[in-house]
């Protein structure tokens, strides 16, 4: 390797580490070196790409713009690095880290997960699960499902739609009256997933006084509540087909609402020929067309 580029790869290394840890002396600790040594390696770095990265901030130190952008590079690249070692000396075991939202992870994949397991035994799929849709990124996962099917550089594959049912336990709905939670929580919204609803499907129910709901931030959240007889919701039908069929819960009308927050397992265009991706991608296209 030209001495040169060694030189580069140590100042690169030595910004990436600055960037993460906003510190020097933290960076310095972590790459087993002294601070005067980082602080040399970034001017270098400095002086070698010709911008300012970093700048005195009070007692710490804040990215530039340009430093910014340099350091989520490196952080991708890095990462990369060390999965393709990972990948040449793990045991020949291969890791795909996907990223999806809550809901989607109990409702739809968890109780597939069996037959991914069965066909893909030396792969590790590690879930991470996010409240919103994930930011799209290397540093976050190798493969989301999102409600974002159409981001640049990335291949997208439909997965479902999301339509919301309304559910209840068996003995709330007999009765004349019942508390409705909804997940619509911002101030000028409150309920107005139910009032979407009773529009769209002509059912007859009294909606709550404004402040008589019920709240939940997550379906999830409001299917547990169903379940411990506090009321009736509006949930994804995946989330709650068990429950339906064995009993547990029912529904107050037949009619589903599209939400248009529909699934798609997205992979960056740059990755999809990386085997395990690969692999992934087969699975997912396989499960849905069963």
């Amino acid at each position: 390797m030209p001495q040169e580029l060694k030189h580069n790869l140590r100042a690169l290394q030595a910004f990436e580490a600055v960037a993460r840890l906003n510190s020097i002396s933290r960076a310095a600790e972590e790459l087993g070196v002294t601070q005067s040594a980082v602080s040399h390696q970034i001017r270098r770095l400095t002086v070698s790409v010709g911008e300012r990265l970093l700048v005195r901030a009070g007692r710490g130190i804040s990215l530039t713009p340009k430093g910014e952008k340099l350091a989520h590079k490196l952080r991708s690249a890095f990462l990369q690095i060390d999965n393709s070692v990972a990948e040449v000396i793990g045991h020949n075991r291969e890791i795909v880290r996907l990223a999806l939202c809550s809901s989607f992870a109990p409702g739809w994949l968890v109780p597939r997960l069996h037959s991914f397991y069965a066909a893909r035994p030396t792969l590790d799929l590690q879930l991470k699960m996010y409240a919103k849709d994930p930011e799209l990124t290397d540093e976050v996962a190798d493969a989301f499902i999102t409600t974002l099917p159409e981001e640049h550089g990335f291949w997208s594959l439909f997965l479902r739609a999301e339509r919301l049912v309304p559910i209840c336990s068996p003995e709330l709905k007999s009765r004349d009256a019942i508390a409705l939670i909804t997940t619509d929580l911002e101030p000028a919204r409150v309920g107005h997933d139910w009032k979407t609803y009773l529009e769209l499907s002509g059912l007859d129910l009294p909606l709550p006084e404004k402040h008589c709901w019920l709240y939940a931030s997550h379906y999830v959240v409001a299917r547990d509540m169903v379940l411990a007889r506090l009321g009736a919701a509006l949930v994804p039908d995946f989330l709650v087909a068990p429950e339906l069929e064995s009993g547990r819960l029912v529904l107050l009308d037949e009619a589903s609402m599209p939400t248009k927050e529909d699934y798609y397992l997205c992979i960056k265009e740059a990755r999809r020929s990386e085997p395990a991706l690969e692999a992934v991608a087969r699975w997912f296209r396989a499960e849905v067309q069963r």
